[in-house]
């Protein structure tokens, strides 16, 4: 089973990418315990969370809150260059001070578009040129690097954070399907309750084969796989707020606590008790 939850490991991530011969085209949604921020350096991509979605073209920025679900499809196979930055919270709380918040970025709107920038080609080269920085001390061993690493990301933040305050909010089709967002909206509504297609049928007003087949094309999970992930994910927020399992696996919407535990260690590949003495531990 495919991990729909990713934990990156490591408070901060970076990786300045071009597309391969290994390039795994069906990028299924999923959600990180991080933030993510994802600069478009070619190509033309669908960007998908599980509220809305976007167009985005050379420059554009995408900023995901964590625990967002998302996912990105390709116009074009040839052509996907980009930055993806995964940086945890209190590395971004910790840089920021009293001038600037560079969590701004990723705090939701009320209609939850996705947060996004366009850069200019001049703007978008020096952010590339920091990127590569950040990514190159990140993977050294050198004394000092980690001091470098954490220079560069903030150059990086504090430029996007700038951008994203000082210009105007971009407005931008929603590309994504109605039946589509309303299914996940009735889900994220109802998640610790039982879920059917004959009940999203009867909500969404489709045949439940139909809406099935749509949230696949789009999310690259079955309706079941989704809800699953969204609980997991759920757990997670759960688990780190200081619940202990047991109440989560009650609270996330599992009526069974082995089942529980062994749908969480097969998506995080730790059990539910393993991740919270981690946790307690920081």
């Amino acid at each position: 089973m495919r991990k729909k939850y990713l934990a990156i490991g490591t408070d901060l991530q970076c990786e300045v990418k071009s597309i391969d011969a290994q390039f795994d085209y069906s990028d299924d949604m999923h959600n990180h315990d991080c933030y993510e921020i994802l600069i478009l350096l070619d190509g033309h991509i669908k960007m998908y969370t599980e509220y809305t979605g976007k167009d985005m073209n050379r420059g554009d920025v995408a900023f995901l809150p964590k625990y967002l679900f998302h996912t990105a499809s390709l116009y074009n196979t040839d052509k996907y260059d980009r930055i993806v930055i995964n940086v945890t919270e209190n590395v971004l709380a910790e840089a920021s001070d009293s001038s600037i918040n560079l969590l701004s970025c990723f705090q939701r709107h009320n209609d939850y578009t996705i947060h996004s920038i366009h850069l200019n080609d001049s703007e978008l080269e020096e952010i590339k040129a920091y990127a590569v920085h950040l990514q190159n001390n990140l993977h050294s061993s050198k004394p000092g690097s980690r001091i470098l690493a954490d220079s560069y990301l903030k150059l990086i933040m504090v430029n996007l954070t700038h951008k994203y305050i000082n210009d105007p909010i971009m407005k931008y089709p929603n590309i994504m399907p109605p039946m589509v967002s309303k299914t996940f909206e009735y889900i994220s509504t109802h998640l610790t309750e039982q879920i059917t297609l004959e009940t999203l049928e009867r909500e969404i007003h489709h045949n439940g084969t139909y809406i099935s087949r749509n949230v696949k094309k789009i999310s690259g999970l079955s309706i079941q796989q989704y809800i699953i992930a969204k609980r997991i994910a759920l757990a997670c927020r759960l688990l780190q707020e200081g619940y202990s399992a047991s109440e989560v696996c009650y609270m996330s919407g599992f009526n069974n606590y082995s089942n529980f535990s062994r749908t969480f260690s097969k998506q995080l590949g730790k059990s539910p008790k393993q991740l919270q003495m981690e946790l307690r531990r920081k």
